[in-house]
This record gives C-alpha cells, sequence and structure tokens, in this order.
C-alpha cells in the first residue's frame, strides 16, 4: 500500500503504511479513499478497518457503518438522508436514534464502491479497453461525480465530516482532479508481486506437479503478461479454487489480457465451486442440505444477474431505495412480471376467502353470509392488487411499554369503543358494547404492537417475523366478528363469521379497510398498514410464478451460494460475491 499526498497529515510516514488505524487516525480531516485494481482488496481493507475502528472504538467516537455506493439514490437524497435510511432498513435502528446519530455525525460512512455507480466506456456496445487489456472507465461518470459532490458539502460544523470512500484506481483517475474528493488522504492498494502470487498458489495447491509450469513462468517472466494477470487477490483465489482437485493450471498462460483471463476463469468458477461443495460438505456437517447441479445454478444465478442489471438500468419497476446490487427477497417478485403477480396475488386472497364458503353456510342467513363471503372475496382480491410494494411488518409486544406503544394502544380503543357506540343505534346496546370492547381492545394490542415495517434482520427471519404477525392479526380480526356475531345471534354463528373474519384478516382485508378509515382520525396509525402478510404472500406468489426460472426453495438456495463463495450477505440483502460475476454472468 501506498499514502498519496492529497490531504493533511499530522506527520508524514513513509510509503508504506503498516497499522492503517493509526494512519486514519492522524489523518485531519479524517476523509480517506482507498483505491486499487478491480478484485485487489479495497473492500476486505475498509472492512478490516471499519473492524478495528469498532474494536478500539472510544465513547464519543461515531461507529463505522458500511454502505453500498450503488444503493443511493443521489436524485432523491442527500447524504445524511441515505445514512439514516440505511440504519432503519438494514440494521432496524429506530428512526429517532438513526437521526440524531447521524445529525450529530456519532456515524461514520464506510462507502464502498463509487466505481460501480456508472456503467463502463463502451463503443457501439462494447467495452473500451486499455493497452493492458483492463476496461475502460467512463470518465464523464455522471453519478459518481455527483456522489462527490455531495460528500465534499458534507460537513461537521466547519470542517469536513469524516467519512471512509472506495474506488478503483483508474476510475479514480479518470475523474477531473475538481471532481474529486477534497482534503482527502488516499491510499492505493499496490498489486500482488509475481513472487507473491506464485508462493500463495504453491501453498494453495500443497506444491502439486500441475501447478509447476504456471509457477515457473511467474517467476521466471515478472513483467509477463500472466504475472500482470495474476496479481490481483481475486484473480488469484479464483485460480486456486477452479484447479484446487483437477484440471491444468497452465491454460490460465493461454490468456494473456486481464478481461481474457477474468472471462476464463468465471466460466469455470461456478462448476467448481459446486464440485468443491459437494467434496467439503461431509466434513462441514452440512450434509442435509440440498445439492445444486452446476447447470442449475449458473441458470438460477444467470436469471438473478439479469434482474439486478435491468434495475440498475431503470427498466425494471422497483420499490424506493432498490440498488443494481442487492437481492431482498421479498422485493424480487417483479422478476415475474409487475402485473401477473399482483393479477395471481389477488386470485390467491380471493379463493382463500372463499375456502369460508361451507362455514358461511352454517349461519341463520346463509344466502346473507355467501354474499357476504363472496363479497369479501372480491375486496380482498382488489386490495391485493392495489398493494403496489408490500413490505413486511412483525409484532413488537415491548413496544407497548414505550409511550408511543401505550398511546397507540388507548387509541385503538378508543376508535373500537366509538365504533361500538355508532353500532349501538342500529342495534342492540350490549352488541355494540361488546363489539367496542372487543375490537377496540384486540386492534389496539395489534397496533400498538406494529410499529415502522421492518426490513432488518436475515431473509428468512423478515418473512418468518412477518407471517407471525399476519397470523396475530387474523385471529385479532377474527375474535373481534365472532364477540359480535355471537352478541347479536348465537355462538355459532359467532365462531362462522370469527372464521371468516380470520381469514379475511389473514389476506389483508379487514385492518386495511379500518386503517384506510381510522387514519385520518387516528394520525398515529400508518397509513395502508394491512392485516395479513401481504409481504410473505407476495413472495410465495412470485416463486410459484417464477418455478421453471428459480428454484421453490430460493432462500435456502441463496444461503447455498453464500456457503460456496458465490453470494454474500448484506443485511437483509444478498450480493454477488464480486461485481464482475454479477457482470459476467448478465452479459451471457
Amino acid at each position: 500500500m501506498t499514502a498519496a499526498t492529497s490531504g493533511s497529515l499530522f506527520e508524514e510516514g513513509s510509503a508504506s503504511v503498516p497499522d492503517i488505524v493509526t494512519f486514519y487516525r492522524d489523518t485531519h480531516p479524517a476523509r480517506l479513499v482507498v483505491t486499487g485494481s478491480a478484485g485487489g482488496g479495497k473492500t476486505v481493507l475498509a472492512l478490516e478497518l471499519l473492524l478495528a475502528l469498532i474494536g478500539n472504538r472510544s465513547e464519543g467516537d461515531a461507529v463505522p457503518v458500511r454502505l453500498s455506493l450503488a444503493e443511493w439514490d443521489t436524485s432523491a437524497m442527500d447524504l445524511e438522508a441515505f445514512l439514516v435510511r440505511h440504519l432503519i432498513n438494514a440494521l432496524d435502528w429506530p428512526p429517532r436514534l438513526a437521526t440524531n446519530l447521524v445529525r450529530h455525525r456519532l456515524v461514520l460512512p464506510v462507502l464502498d464502491g463509487l466505481d460501480e455507480m456508472d456503467p463502463l466506456l463502451s463503443l457501439e456496445g462494447r467495452p473500451v479497453l486499455d493497452q493492458h487489456g483492463n476496461l475502460r472507465p467512463d470518465p464523464d461518470a455522471p453519478r459518481a461525480r455527483t456522489v462527490l459532490n455531495l460528500l465534499n458539502i458534507y460537513q461537521d460544523g466547519v470542517s469536513p465530516a469524516p467519512l471512509i470512500l472506495t474506488c478503483r484506481g483508474a476510475h479514480y483517475d479518470a475523474l477531473p482532479e475538481e471532481d474529486r474528493l477534497r482534503t482527502a488522504a488516499r491510499i492505493d492498494i499496490a498489486h500482488v508481486t509475481p513472487e507473491g502470487a506464485a508462493t500463495y498458489l504453491a501453498q494453495r495447491s500443497s506444491a502439486s506437479p500441475r501447478w509447476n509450469p504456471l509457477l515457473h513462468q511467474l517467476r521466471s517472466h515478472p513483467d509477463g503478461p500472466a504475472s500482470r494477470a495474476l496479481s490481483t487477490p481475486w484473480r488469484l483465489s479464483l485460480a486456486a479454487t477452479i484447479y484446487y482437485r483437477s484440471g491444468d493450471p497452465s491454460e490460465l498462460l493461454e490468456h494473456t489480457s486481464p478481461v481474457d483471463l477474468d472471462n476464463h476463469l468465471l466460466s469455470r468458477l461456478i462448476p467448481a465451486a459446486t464440485q468443491l461443495d459437494a467434496v467439503t460438505r461431509p466434513h462441514y456437517g452440512r450434509g442435509l442440505q440440498q445439492q445444486y447441479a452446476a447447470d442449475d445454478v449458473q441458470r438460477w444465478l444467470t436469471t438473478l444477474a439479469i434482474h439486478l442489471d435491468s434495475v440498475r438500468a431503470g427498466t425494471t419497476a422497483e420499490p424506493m431505495g432498490a440498488a443494481g446490487t442487492d437481492l431482498v427477497v421479498h422485493q424480487l417478485w417483479t422478476m415475474a412480471g409487475r402485473r401477473r403477480v399482483q393479477a395471481v396475488d389477488a386470485v390467491v386472497s380471493a379463493v382463500t376467502v372463499l375456502l369460508t364458503l361451507p362455514v358461511a353456510w352454517l349461519t341463520p342467513y346463509p344466502t346473507v353470509g355467501v354474499l357476504g363471503t363472496v363479497f369479501v372475496a372480491v375486496a380482498a382480491g382488489v386490495l391485493a392488487v392495489l398493494n403496489p410494494s408490500p413490505v413486511p411488518h412483525r409484532l413488537h409486544w415491548r413496544r407497548l411499554t414505550t409511550p408511543h406503544g401505550r398511546v397507540d394502544l388507548v387509541l385503538g380503543l378508543a376508535a373500537g369503543l366509538i365504533a361500538g357506540a355508532g353500532l349501538s343505534f342500529f342495534a342492540d346496546t350490549l352488541l355494540g358494547i361488546g363489539f367496542g370492547v372487543a375490537c377496540g381492545l384486540i386492534g389496539g394490542l395489534v397496533v400498538g404492537a406494529i410499529g415502522e415495517p421492518v426490513t432488518a434482520g436475515r431473509p428468512w427471519q423478515i418473512l418468518r417475523n412477518d407471517l407471525a404477525y399476519g397470523l396475530m392479526s387474523g385471529l385479532a380480526w377474527g375474535l373481534a366478528t365472532a364477540v359480535m356475531a355471537g352478541l347479536a345471534f348465537d355462538p355459532r354463528t359467532g365462531l362462522a363469521f370469527g372464521t371468516v373474519g380470520f381469514v379475511s384478516g389473514l389476506v389483508g382485508l379487514t385492518a386495511g379497510i379500518i386503517a384506510r378509515l381510522v387514519s385520518g382520525i387516528l394520525p398515529r396509525i400508518p397509513t395502508g398498514i394491512a392485516a395479513g402478510f401481504p409481504a410473505t404472500r407476495r413472495y410465495l406468489v412470485f416463486l410459484l410464478c417464477s418455478r421453471r426460472r428459480l428454484p421453490v426453495r430460493l432462500i435456502t438456495f441463496l444461503d447455498w451460494a453464500c456457503d460456496a463463495g458465490l453470494l454474500r450477505r448484506a443485511g437483509p440483502a444478498y450480493q454477488f460475491r464480486h461485481r464482475e460475476i454479477q457482470r459476467w454472468l448478465a452479459g451471457r
């Protein structure tokens, strides 16, 4: 690593920086740009710095948080808003706490991937290469320049606020000097030396004779094409993985340019990773996990990579804040076609309610019960279509002990009593009181425990919590309906109406209507909150619509891909382990 001269330091260091933490802490203002080649270890170095800063953090120091710059919609929010949204959605921080911490500069942004903001330089649809065979960046880079402009005005009082930024060196150098990050130190990660590359490959291969021709070429021709191509940790890791058990590593000598070598390595990565996982599975206690064929893995990952590229290009409608790098499972449903999934979701919601028709027939007025159930089914289907981007929820029972939770509980009870009083004018007084108390108490408990929509956590945890919330909400509205019908008619009728109410609550009908009606009266209740589990239901509908393009157990497959080194987890999202894997799959 070499330290660039930009920025001011307490003391000038040598070209070698053995202690990155000390180097950063001695930088004033505390702004650092980490550059290097593709696969050179920029993200790894930034994460090591992040962990070291957390481990040596003193009271009052800012908390470092890593963010992918590809997620930042610079046309809709500044850096403060981007940080707050990330803390809420990805880390599940309370909104008020996140806002205050960012406002007081107690969050240190570690911004990864400035080079991923804009496409590479191309001519007639083909990428442009430099004299060494590397992909050339676009010097215009409008999104990256907008980011740098916003970072340059990000202040802590009268001084530039601390931050850490990573970018490929060629991309950063292609930008005009006046557009780069001002008053920042820079660390550039050096290439791996030919001797270092040979030593690494020899250790990974256990000195297998298969590797001797390649190792000899690296040591005897340090300026040759093989030495230049195998000069990054990422390519070395790929080569060691692909030829770990079989194959002729001397094939690498036939690929003289970095792009050609990348294509060769990436074309063999998925078969090698699949084979290696099958061999190592029994040794790591993963024998019960699904085994996948390499062709299926490549086909599924290609489908996901093409989807991410369409999101990046803006040709696929995604929820606000969606990035061309993040696979968030409850947001993937647009892959199967927005209208198609919404239509199937509407049918599933309506059919679910219609399943209660035999119960409705048991009421004293079966015709009315059947017609009412059909009406509820139609309304459930319409509401499913009108919900453009369902978000997952979970029950926060501890929220009932907070001032906001208690206020929502009281407001919910008050709303139920008002509804019961209104019902008393048209029906029996006892019926109105019973309905008001039951509906108000149950609804107040549910609304008071809802809190904000939750998108933080592991994907399966998010969907599980959403499912639990839906079951509890459906049970609450079912009980309220059963009490009302039981008081008005008889217990059998109450059971029948309660069943219909439970199912309609599951599909998001009852609370959706009530929330839309009372949101103007009780502004604390989030507008449009629906009972049931619309996010989980839509995810399941998406799997149904994508059964020929993706595995049915999608989350299980994505977890496997992380274990196999093809993907990585980033909060509630999955990401390709390296941007080049995504780009290669999408371009096939």
